[in-house]
C-alpha cells in the first residue's frame, strides 16, 4: 500500500527557481482608487518599494485554473480535477456526514487526527491534493514575484463599447498602466510532500510555465499578460539531504532533472 503523504511530517520538498519574463505587457491592477485627477485610472500593483510585482496568489490561481482545464479534458486519465467553486470533490452534506461518522468512530484512537486527515485526503481530486481546498492545506506555494532589475511602465488608453451600437460609448474613455514587455521577475515555487505519481503533474506545471502559454492579470483578451519561465532550476530535497539543505542551503547535487 502506497504511503499517504500528508503534511504532518517531512517526506520531500521540490523547489523551483527561475526568472519570469514578460513576453507581452502585463497589467495586474491595484485595488486602490486615487482621487488625484492626474493619476491613471487603473494602475498596476506595486510593492513597498514602488516597483511592480506579480502576486504569488494570482499566479497560483492561474496555474490551478489551467491545470483544472487540462485534467478535466482527459489529458491523463490517472489524474482528476473537480470544479472547486461549482462542483467540489469534497463538501456536500453526505460526504461531510460520512467524515463526521468516521471521526466519531475513531475518536478514542490515539491517531484519530491522522486517520481523519487520510479519509479527507483520499476523497480529494488530484488538483485539490496539490493546491488545497477548504479541508486540506495546499502543498504548493508560489511566492510573490518581485521585479529583477528595472522595468518600463507605460499608460495605455481604453474605450468602453456601447452594447447596443457596438461603437465607442460616450464618456467611457479610460486609461490604464502596464508593465512593458521585457520585464523580468524572480520566481520561487515550492511543493511539499509530493507523492511519486504526482511528479508528472509538477513536470506538466513546469512545461506550461516554460511554454509561454500562461497569461496573468487583466486585459489578456487583448494580448496582455503573457509570461514565460526562463533560467529554470529545480531542486528535490529528501530526508537524506534535509539536514544539509537546512544548514547550508541549496546545492547543485540537489538538482532534480525533470525532463
Amino acid at each position: 500500500m502506497k504511503p499517504v503523504m500528508l503534511l504532518d511530517r517531512f517526506y520531500n520538498k521540490y523547489i523551483v527557481k527561475g526568472i519570469l519574463l514578460a513576453e507581452t505587457p502585463i497589467h495586474i491592477g491595484s485595488s486602490g482608487e486615487s482621487l488625484d485627477p492626474v493619476q491613471v485610472d487603473n494602475s498596476v500593483i506595486k510593492d513597498s518599494n514602488g516597483k511592480p510585482y506579480i502576486p504569488g496568489s494570482s499566479l497560483k490561481g492561474v496555474l490551478r485554473s489551467y491545470l483544472e482545464t487540462l485534467l478535466s479534458s482527459g489529458i491523463d486519465e490517472r489524474f482528476k480535477a473537480c470544479l472547486i467553486v461549482n462542483d467540489p470533490c469534497l463538501g456536500n452534506k453526505e460526504q461531510l456526514d460520512e467524515i463526521k461518522n468516521i471521526q466519531e468512530s475513531v475518536k478514542a484512537n490515539h491517531d484519530a487526527d491522522r486517520i481523519i486527515a487520510e479519509e479527507i485526503y483520499k476523497r480529494l481530486c488530484t488538483v485539490c491534493r496539490i493546491f488545497g481546498n477548504p479541508y486540506f492545506a495546499s502543498k504548493l506555494t508560489v511566492n510573490d514575484c518581485h521585479l529583477k532589475g528595472d522595468a518600463h511602465l507605460s499608460i495605455r488608453d481604453g474605450v468602453g463599447i456601447d452594447r447596443d451600437t457596438g461603437t465607442a460609448a460616450d464618456k467611457k474613455k479610460y486609461d490604464f498602466e502596464q508593465v512593458d514587455a521585457g520585464a523580468r521577475f524572480e520566481f520561487y515555487m515550492s511543493v511539499d510532500n509530493l507523492e511519486p505519481e504526482h511528479e508528472d503533474i509538477l513536470k506538466l506545471i513546469l512545461k506550461v510555465l516554460e511554454s509561454g502559454q500562461l497569461r496573468v492579470g487583466g486585459k489578456t483578451s487583448v494580448g496582455l499578460g503573457c509570461i514565460r519561465l526562463t533560467e529554470t532550476k529545480v531542486y528535490k530535497i529528501e530526508q537524506h539531504n534535509l539536514r544539509s539543505y537546512l544548514m547550508q542551503g541549496l546545492k547543485e547535487e540537489m538538482r532534480w532533472q525533470y525532463v
